[in-house]
């Protein structure tokens, strides 16, 4: 094989019947300098590792190993790359035969630039809305650290490269982050880096129904936790040259500072149960918002918890949540 230009890195667990599509779709690129790394990390269903063997093509290097989460087992994939860019693949996910090319060509012609994304469409698999698709696009081609600090990544992650670089000077994937590891990243790289989006659908992100975060409650908290924690993590090293995690390792988020954001986020959680009629877990969010800051909604979603303890006032309930939806 001749030198590798970029190496394309997959943490792959079960999702076996989508396997070969998602490899596939990258040994089928329109770009000859790359290698494709995938770690089967530990996944439980056979069909995955025994799929993934079944490719004969000398660009795929497929390492099997004991299950350590997506932290470590991308962390394993970079590893044992040697692309001078790392493209990251979801698995499952798909990437458009010309995507490596187009985010090479960025990375080859603007060396301010570290780290270079695309537009995709999300496509749901399972539930009651599969099949439907949703482009997501994001108008600002060029990103600052704003842009991940104000509200939603801007970046999916699976059809990100950056340069391999800018990836080892920062540390790489940060094992704290069980969730949310790749804001976490990308706001290591942005001081020393510009971001840019290439402004054309070039990713087909999959959104699994059966194993996904975006339909698991208890995972999509922990990863807005996280994605606070990211940012403050940022804004300290900003402020003091480090981060809690810097300091304290495991132990730094002990010390995550009340957040506005976090409290709102619980007072949905709250509004929302009580009026889908599905609060069993109202308690369980109420001993986080005790230390989060007031906010407009956590005094409603407060409000709501205290009238349904009272059964002649819980009739009001419905009132409240109708009025903070207009």
């Amino acid at each position: 094989m001749n030198e590798i230009k970029v190496s394309i890195c997959v943490a792959y667990y079960n999702r076996s019947e989508y396997v070969k599509e998602c490899i596939q779709s990258l040994l089928d690129q329109d770009y000859d300098s790359f290698e494709v790394i995938v770690v089967n990390d530990g996944s439980s269903d056979p069909l995955t590792g025994a799929y993934l063997d079944d490719f004969d093509d000398e660009r795929l290097k497929v390492i099997h190993q004991k299950n350590t989460g997506f932290v470590g087992a991308i962390r394993a994939a970079i590893d044992a790359s040697q692309g001078t860019y790392i493209a990251i693949q979801g698995a499952g996910d798909v990437s458009l035969p010309s995507r490596i090319k187009k985010q090479v060509e960025v990375l080859d012609n603007k060396p301010q630039v570290g780290i270079v994304s695309c537009l995709f469409e999300n496509v749901v698999f399972g539930g009651k809305n599969d099949g439907a698709r949703k482009k997501r696009g994001y108008n600002n081609s060029h990103i600052s650290a704003n842009d991940f600090l104000a509200g939603s990544n801007p970046l999916g992650h699976g059809e990100v490269m950056f340069r391999r670089s800018l990836y080892d000077q920062v540390g790489g994937y940060r094992p704290y982050f069980k969730f949310s590891q790749d804001l976490d990243l990308w706001l290591l790289m942005i001081d020393h880096c510009e971001v840019e989006i290439i402004q054309e659908y070039l990713y087909e992100r999959r959104m699994f129904m059966k194993d996904g975060v975006s339909t698991d409650g208890a995972k999509q908290f922990l990863q807005k936790y996280l994605a606070e924690f990211a940012r403050q993590c940022y804004q300290d090293r900003k402020l003091y040259g480090k981060d809690l995690i810097d300091l304290y390792g495991h132990h730094g988020g002990l010390f995550m500072y009340p957040n506005k954001n976090i409290s709102n986020m619980i007072a949905s959680k709250i509004i929302n149960g009580q009026n889908s009629g599905n609060n069993k877990n109202n308690d369980f969010y109420r001993r986080f918002s005790t230390y989060q800051p007031l906010t407009m909604k956590s005094i409603i979603s407060k409000i709501i918890l205290s009238i349904e303890k009272v059964p002649i006032l819980s009739r009001w309930t419905s009132k409240i949540i109708a009025k903070l939806k207009q």
